[in-house]
């Protein structure tokens, strides 16, 4: 037998939090009974197997005891729910399997039963199983929310694009708006596998499905842009990278060198120069100064750049605008001045070396690639450009 001094804490709440359910349960169903009964002793012998790890025996006594009074099932579920979560899914599932497995398993506790087997198998990554289970929830109740909802997050770990927006749009169609980004994502995923095999119709057609269900879509904007940059034609892409700064102006850089292209190839320098600024003067701790640099050396020559660059870290110090300055300075230093400059250069790619380039607003997780699906925590559309603050 156990030495209750091995058993881990939470053991011991277990039988108060099965007797408090049990209270919550018997006053649910008071209004059929004049009181409530006692509790027989084989309860009781029970939660004494559990105490002391003899669990296979505590489950015997209690699937026993269910079938003579089902009011007993919340006892059951709660159980379930406490070894799921301490990771022992193998007696979670043994315990959902008995109640299923009952000839007497009342019809309204039967999707309930089968959602909870469901997340064991999800726990335990039998994803086919678990999707059948959901399937079956859904057969005894169309309306399920969660049986949906879990019938998604499977067919996207799946990358199961299609299914997932069926599920998804049913939803969205009986009023659960919060799934239109979602829907946008996976629509966007459609997209990419058509732009991987050169189906640019697909593409095209995939991502303003996207921007149907969110009209804010960033990854949407992006892959219609490049799709009118590949087909050459540059105005209407910049009117998608305009949207882009509209929506999220924290994605600009992203795409500022592709902008940038765009407007060389419309022949516009001006418009392209007086854009530039319109955007910075908006957004005045966007990472653009270096480029913005390079436009009007381009146009107006290094000079003017230099004194861009000079007139903006007055205002809004950054070590990007620094180090570009610095590039500047270097072709025209003399020797003494150039080893200073070339030291300064050095220090700030020091101080820059662990910065990552993009930042999930929802977790923290933090990288140089651009995920549109964290890998941390799940989240869509939440890994963003990290923003460089003016000090």
């Amino acid at each position: 037998m156990t030495n209750l001094s091995e058993l881990p804490t939470w053991i011991f709440l277990l039988p108060l939090i099965l007797l408090v359910l049990l209270w919550f349960s018997r006053r649910r169903h008071s209004h059929k009974q004049n009181k409530i009964r006692q509790l027989p002793p084989e309860y009781f012998t029970g939660l004494n197997y559990l105490l002391n790890d003899e669990h296979s025996k505590a489950l015997d006594i209690f699937v026993k005891l269910v079938e003579t009074d089902w009011d007993l099932v919340d006892t059951h579920f709660a159980l379930g729910k406490i070894y799921r979560k301490n990771g022992e899914i193998d007696k979670a599932i043994k315990i959902h399997q008995g109640l299923i497995a009952r000839p007497s398993l009342p019809e309204e506790y039967r999707s309930k039963v089968l959602l909870e087997l469901g997340y064991d198998y999800l726990g335990a990554g039998w994803f086919d199983r678990a999707e059948g289970l959901f399937k079956e929830v859904l057969i005894h109740d169309a309306s399920s929310e969660v049986a949906k909802r879990n019938l998604i997050l499977i067919y996207q770990q799946e990358k199961e694009w299609r299914k997932a927006i069926e599920f998804a749009v049913k939803l969205y169609s009986e009023g659960a708006t919060d799934v239109g980004p979602m829907i946008s994502q996976y629509y966007c995923e459609l997209a990419e596998i058509a732009r991987s095999k050169g189906d640019i119709s697909q593409l095209a057609q995939d991502a303003k499905q996207a921007l149907h269900y969110d009209e804010g879509s960033i990854r949407a904007l992006i892959l219609l842009a490049d799709h009118e940059m590949e087909k050459q034609h540059y105005k209407q892409a910049v009117y998608y990278f305009e949207r882009i700064e509209q929506r999220d102006a924290e994605f600009f850089p992203v795409v500022i060198d592709r902008v940038i292209n765009c407007y060389h190839r419309t022949g516009d320098p001006g418009k392209l120069l007086s854009y530039l600024a319109d955007v910075e003067q908006r957004h005045q701790s966007l990472a653009m100064i270096e480029k913005h640099a390079m436009v009007i050396e381009r146009y107006k020559g290094k000079e003017a750049a230099i004194e861009y660059l000079t007139d903006r870290l007055r205002k809004f110090p950054d070590l990007k605008g620094m180090q570009s300055l610095i590039n500047y300075k270097s072709n025209q230093a003399d020797s003494a001045e150039l080893s200073l400059l070339l030291d300064l250069k050095s220090a700030l790619v020091k101080i820059q070396k662990d910065d990552a380039e993009f930042q999930c607003h929802h977790c923290g997780f933090q990288s140089n690639t651009l995920y549109w699906l964290c890998p941390s925590c799940q989240s869509w559309a939440e890994v963003k450009p990290t923003m460089i603050e003016a000090a």
